[in-house]
């Protein structure tokens, strides 16, 4: 293994850890009985957000490609619960406040940019020579 294989491996495991804490971390502050679900539909925004904008930026050279990904996965964060707001009648930042203080937006929103950020390191590989 040559050391951009092993560069790309390493990214890899720290984007499926990352993941993984995200998915723990939304586990944890879920609360079912008030059926709050913050950090589950946060991951499924960014999922989505990205998965939208990585077929138009797969072609761009990777730091501003990242730049777009890393965008995408705050932004796709944070729309859940601005719909969540819009939807129960509360003020935009109330919502998002009490989701950062109380059902852990603070650990899941970190933790799926992260993610993002290094899945993308994995996925795209800087060939020398090639900057555009």
């Amino acid at each position: 293994m040559n050391r951009r294989a092993i560069g790309r491996l390493v990214a890899g495991v720290a984007a499926a850890a990352a993941f993984v804490w995200a998915a723990r971390a939304a586990e944890n502050a879920s609360m079912p009985e008030f059926k709050v679900y913050d950090g589950f539909w946060m991951m499924l925004g960014s999922a989505i957000a990205v998965a939208l904008v990585a077929p138009a930026v797969w072609s761009w050279p990777r730091e501003r490609s990242l730049l777009v990904v890393v965008i995408a996965s705050i932004v796709g964060s944070v729309v859940p619960l601005a719909i969540s707001a819009l939807r129960h009648s509360l003020p935009l930042m109330a919502r998002l406040k009490g989701s950062w203080m109380i059902a852990g937006a603070d650990l899941v929103g970190p933790a799926i940019v992260i993610g993002f950020a290094c899945l993308w390191f994995a996925l795209r590989d800087e060939v020398p020579g090639s900057r555009s």
